[in-house]
């Protein structure tokens, strides 16, 4: 079997979009904005876009700690 066009294991995600704080703070804050705009019509949706919330924000805290971390080992 001919691999030249198989990009199994060749392809990666780009490091700087899976590790941006910015755009991870961003969805963060449209999602809180949803939850509570919905909080009035489906309560069951705005505690999952709560809940997306806190898993985000528990990312952004790691990664903001993990920073932190790499910029005291460089120093």
């Amino acid at each position: 079997m001919n691999s030249h066009f198989c990009k199994v294991g060749k392809r990666r995600p780009s490091i700087r979009k899976v590790f941006s704080i910015k755009e991870l703070e961003d969805k963060y804050t449209r999602v809180i904005e949803e939850a509570y705009n919905v909080e009035q019509t489906d309560m069951s949706l705005s505690d999952f876009l709560l809940y997306e919330a806190q898993k985000l924000k528990q990312r952004i805290l790691s990664l903001k700690k993990i920073e932190a971390k790499g910029l005291d080992a460089a120093f």
